[in-house]
């Protein structure tokens, strides 16, 4: 272990905040693990380059686009939660800490995703980017080293990291001069032509690199690989390769990952927002099995310009549910097959009732729940942003020893905000575990309701068939039976197909 490493593990930056362990370096800077003694809680603390240390604009920009970038809050976005200089002059930012898997290494050691997966993932990252640009904010450094997957109650959470960061880093070295040489900030691999040109840029630098993010998750790799003027040639020049080079996807993921990274921002999407709408598109209509087959192309353009798609699996089964309850409703009405049809007909309909009873408490309850985190979402970040400018309040008095009073009397404030952020935490987790546990058990009464309604289903459908020839004089019931038959061909059709 070097002495700047021991130096640093287990010093204080403040009085409440202890630098455990390093886990992590980067192009920004080291990443260390840090407990709050108030809070109790673990944190993620980066000190930046020390190119940034000198210039007193420098201090005065990181100040400005750190407190910016602390103002994202977003479930998929890591959240600074303060941000200050170490007597060295280094620059440290403190961040949630997310215990997870870096995307990176999880395409790395597992391949490429399988679709379902890797949209879910990519409808998180563009959610956020899309809230972030609408705050005025731009990444410039997206890339699966970036985002962190971690388990969570509702299936996978993506984390982006370093929103904004890549603004203050660029910043401080176009300060310095270093970039008139020539030289880059960002990674090569994922840069947009007007990066490398250093250009004026805006948003859509993070939509070229949420093409190329897209094109990595489905095949492991980059679209231009190579030594670097090579690859950033390619990304001034060259087309990427086709997806369909290497495995069977969509079409309109292909068209997205050609959209996104032309080579004029103009020709690019306009935001996050468009291409969010595309991958769920695409994730609708990726069916159940994982399969990595194509879609038909017609398919999905439907649901693009609104017309339903009637081949749809679901809505087969749905329609073909509900002309075997209108059937067995004619039946009982006119006394034909079997009395055991209105024994059935009346359990399905009261199963039915009670299955969307259940339906729309689990709606509700999850609803509350959404709010829920909303709120809590607001509650903490008003009072993160509090202790954050109250800190710099801190610190601005502390170098003046007359206002010695004043300085404790912000202590203890600083002290009563970060204990009400504590219980705001314990608050919401206690409550979101309620509401957590209220869901799974309307779920799996949900679940055991859909089996019931299934056999009950499969029961009429059996009776109804026997009174076929008994229901023949009924020129209704006849054109029914056909409909009914029709729906079964599509069907049976439709799942040797998929």
């Amino acid at each position: 272990m070097d002495s700047k490493k021991k130096f640093l593990e287990g010093r204080k930056l403040g009085d409440k905040l202890t630098l455990v362990k390093k886990i992590g370096r980067g192009g920004m800077g080291s990443v260390y693990k840090a407990r709050h003694e108030v809070l109790e809680r673990i944190f993620a603390v980066k000190i930046l380059r020390s190119e940034m240390r000198k210039d007193p604009v420098i201090v005065e920009r990181f100040k400005r686009e750190a407190r910016a970038a602390s103002r994202l809050e977003h479930p998929n976005v890591v959240y600074i939660s303060d941000f200050d200089q170490l007597r060295d002059g280094r620059f440290y930012i403190v961040m949630e800490y997310i215990p997870g898997t870096n995307l990176c290494k999880a395409i790395k050691q597992d391949g490429p995703m399988e679709l379902k997966r890797g949209l879910r993932v990519l409808l998180q990252v563009s959610d956020a980017l899309d809230y972030a640009h609408e705050k005025g904010v731009i990444h410039r450094d997206l890339k699966s080293d970036n985002i962190i997957l971690k388990k969570g109650r509702r299936g996978e959470v993506v984390k982006i990291l370093d929103f904004g960061l890549a603004k203050i880093i660029s910043n401080a070295l176009d300060l310095q001069k270093i970039t008139s040489d020539g030289q880059i900030y960002g990674t090569p691999e994922s840069m947009a032509p007007e990066q490398i040109a250093s250009k004026n840029i805006d948003h859509r630098v993070d939509l070229y690199a949420l093409g190329v993010l897209t094109y990595e998750i489905f095949t492991g790799k980059h679209p231009f690989t190579g030594p670097l003027f090579k690859v950033l040639m390619a990304h001034k020049k060259e087309k990427p390769p086709a997806l369909s080079e290497f495995r069977e996807v969509p079409e309109l993921l292909e068209e997205l990952i050609f959209k996104a990274m032309e080579k004029n921002p103009d020709d690019r999407f306009s935001s996050a927002r468009e291409m969010y709408e595309i991958y769920e598109t695409v994730l609708k209509e990726v069916k159940g099995t994982g399969s990595i087959n194509p879609i038909p192309f017609y398919k999905i353009r439907s649901r693009i310009t609104g017309n339903s798609d009637k081949t749809n699996l679901q809505y087969l089964e749905n329609k073909f549910n509900q002309t075997v309850m209108e059937i067995s409703e004619h039946l009982r009405d006119r006394k034909i097959g079997s009395s055991q049809i209105t024994k059935i007909l009346a359990n399905v309909l009261k199963t039915k009732e009670k299955y969307f009873d259940y339906i729309s408490k689990k709606t509700f309850t999850r609803s509350r729940l959404d709010e829920l985190e909303i709120i809590s979402r607001e509650r903490t970040a008003t009072l993160r942003h509090a202790i954050i400018s109250m800190n710099l309040e801190y610190k601005t008095l502390a170098e003046e020893p007359q206002q010695s009073d004043e300085c404790s009397d912000i202590l203890f404030q600083l002290n009563e905000l970060e204990n009400r952020l504590k219980k705001v935490s314990e608050e919401y987790n206690r409550e979101e575990e309620r509401f957590e546990n209220q869901i799974d058990k309307y779920k799996k009464i949900i679940e055991d309701y859909e089996f019931k309604l299934k056999m009950g289903y499969k029961e009429l459908y059996d009776l109804i068939n026997q009174s076929r020839q008994a229901a023949e004089s009924s020129s209704t019931l006849r054109n029914s039976f056909q409909i009914l038959d029709n729906l079964q061909a599509r069907i049976n059709s439709f799942k040797r197909e998929n």
